[in-house]
């Protein structure tokens, strides 16, 4: 029997050291009608010291679907944050022209280096260039 031909030949098409990754990768090769197996992902959810002894977690698809999956993963993959900022909207006015910063973070690690009083500093703000409205990301 050819390696080609055998239906049970699985193929690594992408590793990944998080499970929650493994699974929306999965999940997306599920919709698109591609048997999945995730290799390594029990060992990975009972002691997550051992992803890298191991090599993460494997997504494996049937041979001849490893080429479909792999361009249905790179395609996935282009979605960086600049594409998210673009969706990212002005609540008051609509508009995508949208600055960030994180708030006072370095008043809050002189704080806590100092006096040893944690305050929060990751609160996210964002900031629109075109009517000046600010709003928090982290309530």
């Amino acid at each position: 029997m050819e390696l080609e031909n055998n239906p049970y030949l699985l193929i690594t098409v992408e590793r990944y050291y998080h499970p929650i990754e493994a699974h929306i990768a999965a999940g997306l090769l599920k919709s698109e009608g591609i048997p999945v197996f995730l290799h390594g992902i029990n060992h990975v959810s009972a002691d997550w010291l051992i992803t890298n002894a191991i090599g993460g977690i494997r997504l494996q698809v049937p041979h001849k679907f490893a080429a479909q999956a792999k361009e249905i993963l790179s395609v996935d993959a282009k979605l960086d944050e600049s594409y998210l900022k673009t969706l990212e909207k002005c609540p008051k006015c609509k508009s995508s022209d949208i600055s960030s910063h994180t708030f006072l973070w370095k008043l809050s690690f002189l704080v806590v280096h100092l006096f040893q009083i944690p305050i929060p500093w990751d609160k996210e703000q964002r900031i629109c260039k075109s009517c000046c409205h600010k709003w928090s990301l982290n309530k």
